[in-house]
């Protein structure tokens, strides 16, 4: 009995020493807890954790939750049904492109719809992975994630809780739109951020590029390819501060914008963004721009840059670290919370596109899926050890240590083959 009491506590101990893939956590007290709780207004029972089988569970009911259903979330669910991982996939309809149009610059999916493309996606993975892929009921949010000692309790606004092993978050981010008439019904309907995903249909267009001179004179640039008819509003007067900028980032800036690219900047701020047509395609797109000085601009589409915020605030419950408004990731996806992954938009890897979000979701898949298969290997460990060790303490100590820095070299490798 002593034996097996000190190899069991010995085991606990031992895990901090194996990779970082492995997920020991630390025990949230109820002050902890109850500090978390006002998240949504949802309150977490926290008497679950009164018992050691609340703590370390025997039975998981999934391999990893998926928070959010944009091209990240289902891309995670698709790639961990791949390799036999259940998944329950939580989407509460939020979506940063939800306004947009058309998909572009997507293989085999440009100019297809945003939710036509999802509900194909859904679609392929009900119907070739069914055993593995779940989902919650439709807009049921995630209001809270509890850390566990190998894994996580997660809390929905619906009542539910379920446990997984592993999590990730795909809840990406949102756009926050200057507070003017006219500016969130023309987003994504002519107003954009992205060249790639929409500068196209405004090729030989009309241009209004809006924002702070420095940010305005790069988004001036990267469309000058498709069109030199751009008109630069920098949103007021410009100051000695934003001249400095701009010159410090794009050196000669006045000359070459006024005597070689032609392009005009109204030092102006934007009261109002008119459309001009009832037609809804692209190729129809015209808006009136009024402005709080000087005539209004006609133009085709407008390019901005304006700030973004994190859609859910459960990196804030999670006490992830952040990098800006941005939760920072390791190179495997992973946070600041071991076995918490954060892809696609809401991560600070410096991308925000749909390729991106399924790349960095396949990412996260590929190095949650070995490290939970390396913590399946060494939960089964002790009682074997225990029997060729002999009884011998100190062996089984030499040999456990042996192993776990085995395994962290071989799943280092395996993680890299499987495109990590």
């Amino acid at each position: 009995m002593y034996l097996k009491s000190y190899f069991s506590h010995f085991w606990l101990l031992s895990l901090p020493l194996a990779s970082t893939l492995i997920v020991p956590q630390t025990p949230l007290a109820e002050d902890t807890l109850s500090e978390l709780t006002p998240i949504d207004n949802v309150e977490f029972n926290t008497t679950d954790y009164t018992s050691l089988d609340e703590w370390t569970p025997t039975k998981w009911d999934y391999d990893v939750v998926i928070v959010g259903g944009g091209p990240a979330g289902l891309a995670a669910s698709m790639s961990l049904a791949r390799v036999a991982r259940t998944s329950l996939l939580y989407d509460t309809q939020e979506y940063r492109n939800e306004q947009t149009r058309y998909m572009h610059d997507v293989l085999g999916q440009d100019g297809q719809v945003p939710l036509k493309f999802r509900t194909a996606v859904r679609h392929q993975i009900d119907e070739l992975y069914p055993d593995y892929s779940f989902w919650a009921t439709r807009k049921t949010k995630v209001t809270g994630i509890i850390p566990l000692e190998k894994g996580f309790r997660v809390y929905d606004d619906k009542g539910g809780k379920v446990t997984a092993k592993r999590v990730i978050l795909a809840t990406g981010i949102k756009d926050i739109l200057p507070n003017k008439p006219g500016f969130a019904e023309a987003f994504g309907r002519g107003v954009f951020w992205c060249p790639w995903c929409d500068g196209h249909d405004y090729k030989n267009r009309k241009m209004v590029v809006y924002g702070n001179l420095a940010s305005a004179i790069g988004s001036a640039l990267n469309i000058r390819k498709l069109t030199e008819d751009i008109t630069i509003v920098t949103g007021g007067p410009l100051t000695k501060e934003d001249k400095e900028a701009a010159e410090a980032r794009w050196p000669g800036w006045e000359t070459v914008l006024k005597n070689v690219y032609k392009i005009p900047i109204r030092e102006n701020d934007i009261t109002r963004v008119e459309r001009t047509t009832t037609q809804t395609e692209p190729k129809d797109d015209e808006y009136r721009v009024h402005l709080n000085g000087g005539n209004p601009l006609i133009t085709n589409g407008m390019l901005i840059s304006v700030p973004t915020a994190q859609t859910a605030s459960l990196h804030k419950q999670l006490r992830l670290e952040m990098d800006g408004k941005s939760v920072k990731v390791k190179p495997n996806m992973e946070s600041s919370v071991g076995g918490v992954y954060v892809v696609g938009d809401a991560n600070n890897d410096g991308s925000t596109n749909a390729y991106h979000a399924m790349w960095s979701a396949k990412r996260a898949v590929v190095n949650a899926h070995v490290s939970m298969s390396k913590q399946e290997y060494l939960d089964v460990v002790p009682t074997a050890m225990v029997a060729a060790a002999g009884g011998d303490e100190g062996m089984y100590r030499l040999q456990i240590e042996h192993l776990e820095s085995q395994i962290g070299d071989d799943v280092e490798q395996m993680y890299k083959a499987l495109g990590g």
